[in-house]
């Protein structure tokens, strides 16, 4: 606790306490404390106790002034609530908490090193504030800096303190709108699909044997293990219509990475949109069909 600037901030899931706290004396306090010492000078020169007790009352008073302004937020502990999906650029409801707090305090924030000041009122049962933010770019989400003052309960003094965090959210590329290309491996894509279900030996992809079936398109291996005679069962290419590849080769080999994944995020936002099935191809990495790959799909275009 000293009245400079080199106070720690306030780590993550842990309580304010005076080592973070920077307090300086507003202009009321500045008054009173000169108007202690000329109390005092007035009783040492001319022997006068009413002068004295004038003085000690009123240094006591900002003693305890000083206490309850720093007891504001003195076990003061901050905490996020996110929302579900965040995307860079496009506001987003957050809510700070004041986690466990009982007691009543008057608090102002800020975010970063900003001037507009927010008046936060806090109470048992009403320790939440909603923040709209917005995150300038995808990656790991970097929450601001907040710093928090208070001039109460008589303004004698000004208490402040600064809260940082570290996130593991993902902030999801913004979506470029455009009108996406053919995709120049979308056959490739349903070729493969047709070829693994003509040489699938899994019984989702048998079917009863015909009279007249060529023997390289009877499921021998299936025979083996059930005595049963199956033919294998193709799959058209109009069954797999709807499936198609969402890749960076798509695009011109010059194009950012920022502008490559805000492209390919709309085109995945689209795919999940209209029901499609696709498959998102990256440089490094291939997210197919499976459960989950919405928020896969999207994270590995975040951290690209």
């Amino acid at each position: 606790m000293w009245p400079s600037e080199n106070c720690p901030p306030v780590a993550p899931h842990e309580a304010a306490a005076l080592r973070h706290i920077r307090f300086r004396p507003t202009r009321l306090g500045l008054g009173l404390a000169v108007m202690v010492g000329l109390l005092w000078l007035v009783g040492l020169n001319y022997q006068a106790n009413l002068a004295y007790i004038a003085a000690f009352w009123l240094f006591g008073f900002i003693i305890a002034a000083v206490m309850q302004n720093l007891r504001q937020l003195t076990g003061l502990r901050l905490e996020w609530t996110m929302p579900s999906e965040i995307f860079a650029g496009q506001p987003a409801a957050f809510t700070l908490n004041a986690a466990g707090n009982t007691r009543r305090r008057h608090l102002r924030l800020v975010h970063n090193h900003q001037e507009n000041w927010q008046q936060w009122p806090l109470s048992d049962g009403m320790d939440s504030l909603p923040q709209t933010l917005t995150a300038p770019m995808r990656g790991y989400l970097r929450l601001p800096e907040i710093r928090i003052a208070t001039a109460a309960p008589f303004g004698i003094c000004t208490a402040e303190a600064a809260w940082t965090w570290h996130s593991d959210k993902i902030v999801f590329p913004a979506p470029i709108a455009h009108d996406a290309p053919p995709g120049f491996h979308a056959d490739e894509s349903r070729e493969t699909q047709a070829v693994f279900a003509q040489s699938s030996d899994d019984l989702s992809h048998l079917q009863a044997h015909q009279d007249g079936t060529s023997l390289q398109h009877i499921a021998w291996k299936a025979y083996a293990k059930t005595g049963e005679m199956l033919d294998k069962r193709f799959e058209s290419v109009e069954q797999n219509r709807g499936s198609h590849i969402i890749s960076y080769r798509d695009y011109p080999p010059d194009s950012s990475t920022d502008q490559l994944a805000g492209r390919l995020c709309f085109r995945i936002l689209e795919a999940e949109r209209c029901g499609l099935r696709y498959e998102l191809e990256l440089p490094s990495q291939t997210v197919a069909p499976q459960k989950g790959q919405r928020e896969m799909a999207l994270t590995a275009l975040a951290l690209w």
